[in-house]
């Protein structure tokens, strides 16, 4: 078996059958290329490595580089772990091992002091990255509502508007201001964000301090992000996605417990740990509440 990195590979499309079985993704190399040349958390990386035996990529490992926020408010770049996967028929034989060690060697490399991923303790590979010398950084609280069917009306100060990537940072920067950990973004950032998280003006509600990005499917509204300074303009901007949805309102990676109470206060079921978690290793002699303290932060957009 022989590993190399993405770059060194002489056929991407080698990872098409592998990706498509562990994700159901069917891999485009160019496509791909085009988001490694756009997404900041790759375009300097090693993208990942892969394990090949003869012609065919029997497992993966993603790597990304993570800018974060210290809390001396300081900026570093730490290790991303993304796409582990295994083509089956060949697990259990330490491949995955091999290649999240590869993976922390050339984080090693490059100074990163930690490596970060994420995933569900439901699935296998949990235990694995445990003994890999991961653990938990956060769950991912839900938000739930089922909403009743009313007459529309209009709330008061929000509005459709254009993808205004400067306001949006501004108001984003601003909330984050006391933060740590992923809050780093830039227009380069929110653009990746905008193709391949396929954000659109029709699902972004704006306010002047304020915005709420969503995902509607049919009757339901999923709420992916949603920034606000104070509970009042929470408030307005749920409410306004509310009026999107017909059946079902809902949304994950709620980690601000003033908007968790906001939801709560608008009859939504909240539950304060969810199915995903953020798990982080050590890989200096710096530790993750030296360096993030009690402040670490993330929405669903944040997720790779």
């Amino acid at each position: 078996m022989k590993i190399k990195n993405y770059r060194e590979l002489d056929q991407k499309s080698v990872l098409l059958p592998l990706m498509e079985q562990a994700f159901g993704w069917p891999f485009d190399p160019l496509e791909f290329e085009k988001t490694i040349r756009m997404d900041p958390r790759l375009k300097e990386s090693s993208v990942g490595f892969c394990a090949l035996e003869g012609d065919e990529a029997v497992g993966f490992v993603g790597t990304m580089d993570l800018a974060t926020r210290l809390t001396d408010g300081t900026s570093q770049h730490a290790g991303g772990v993304y796409g582990v996967a295994t083509l089956p028929g060949h697990t259990r034989k330490g491949i995955c091992t091999k290649l999240m060690n590869c993976a922390h060697g050339y984080f090693r490399e490059k100074g990163y002091h930690f490596s970060f991923l994420t995933t569900s303790p439901t699935i296998v590979a949990y235990s694995l990255y445990k003994k890999l010398g991961y653990f938990d950084v956060t769950s991912f609280p839900g938000v739930y509502k089922v909403t009743e069917k009313t007459a529309k009306r209009k709330t008061p100060g929000t509005k459709k508007a254009p993808l205004d990537f400067e306001k949006m940072l501004a108001i984003h920067q601003n909330y984050v201001d006391d933060k740590t950990g992923f809050v780093l973004r830039d227009t380069a950032y929110m653009k990746v964000l905008a193709r391949f998280s396929d954000i659109r003006s029709s699902e972004c509600i704006m306010a002047s301090r304020s915005y709420a990005i969503f995902k509607k499917d049919q009757k339901q509204v999923r709420i992916r992000e949603l920034i606000a300074n104070d509970k009042q303009e929470m408030r307005r901007l749920i409410e306004a996605v509310e009026e999107k949805a017909q059946n079902v309102v809902y949304g994950r990676a709620v980690l601000d417990a003033s908007l968790r109470e906001v939801y709560k206060s608008l009859g939504f079921t909240v539950l304060e740990s969810g199915h995903g978690v953020l798990m982080v290793k050590e890989l200096a002699n710096t530790s993750f509440s030296e360096a993030y303290g009690d402040k670490f932060f993330m929405t669903a957009l944040d997720h790779f």
